[in-house]
């Protein structure tokens, strides 16, 4: 599975890093950029710096991430802001935003580097009541896109005073986040071929899960992998019913992974077999 979990400073860089990094102070904010721009070098991928915040923390005294005019001389490190990237994406939204960044990570590849590693510091986007539903949407799309096998990997940056209900939105759907626990008790995220829920879902939190898998996307089938779900009430099935409904009526089939055997049985007490049929599977299987 990939890493997913709470944490202090970026991880060491893998292939498929999707980190959610809330920060107020601009300093430690700084260190946490260049520490994760800092393992694309290492792996020999391309950087690519959104957003004024990020930018500004290129300037770094120590050198920790070497000579950063060389790298934009030579192309390894890019700097846009985000009116560039909305500019050159077009509106918020998955898809233009999916094309833009596969179209930025396939041309990395093609000039031989290892992949693209993304820092994107779009709080000015989350301050916009407006955009934020477009936002989350677009997020938990990107998680997909990277964790297919792009070759992208990101750190997405938003400041610790936005709204909490927007803080814990985004949090919500990146395995690996540095920000308030109890802004969001779950995390869905996608592994290879299945949609994976950890945490804790209530009646506080049913709505929002039910909000973003609505906007997940689905093939043919569906995997829900719950293995790592710590707890699930009432309230949270019914939300996983409804996307089950959902998927249904696309004829499309959902195989839920994992599920403990006290899901399963208010799955059945409360009838939602007959309105949303799922095939429920040991999480080996």
């Amino acid at each position: 599975m990939r890493a997913h979990g709470s944490v202090t400073e970026p991880p060491a860089a893998h292939s498929a890093d999707h980190l959610c990094w809330v920060h107020d102070d601009d300093e430690p904010f700084g260190d946490a950029v260049r520490a994760f721009l800092a393992g694309g070098l290492v792996r020999g991928e391309r950087l690519l710096c959104v957003g004024d915040r990020a930018i500004a923390a290129l300037e770094d005294p120590s050198g920790s991430l070497g000579d950063v005019a060389a790298l934009l001389a030579g192309g390894a490190l890019e700097t846009m802001t985000v009116a560039e990237v909305s500019a050159a994406a077009g509106a918020l939204g998955a898809d233009p935003q999916r094309a833009f960044y596969d179209a930025a990570t396939r041309r990395a590849l093609d000039d031989g580097y290892r992949g693209l590693r993304v820092v994107a510091e779009v709080t000015e986007l989350a301050a916009d009541p407006g955009l934020i539903e477009e936002l989350v949407r677009w997020e938990h799309a990107a998680d997909e896109f990277i964790a297919s096998g792009s070759g992208m990997s990101a750190m997405c940056a938003y400041r610790g005073d936005l709204p909490p209900a927007t803080l814990g939105a985004v949090l919500a759907v990146h395995p690996l986040r540095h920000g308030p626990d109890q802004l969001s008790p779950f995390r869905l995220f996608f592994d290879d071929d299945r949609l994976v829920l950890t945490g804790s879902v209530d009646t506080f939190s049913a709505d929002r899960l039910a909000t973003l898998l609505a906007g997940t996307p689905a093939g043919n089938t569906a995997l829900l992998d719950l293995s790592g779900l710590e707890f699930i009430d009432v309230a949270g099935c019914r939300a996983l019913a409804g996307w089950a409904g959902e998927l249904q009526a696309r004829c499309v089939p959902l195989e839920v992974r994992g599920a403990s055997p006290l899901l399963q049985r208010v799955w059945h007490i409360l009838g939602l077999h007959d309105v949303a049929p799922v095939t429920f599977t040991d999480p080996r299987g």
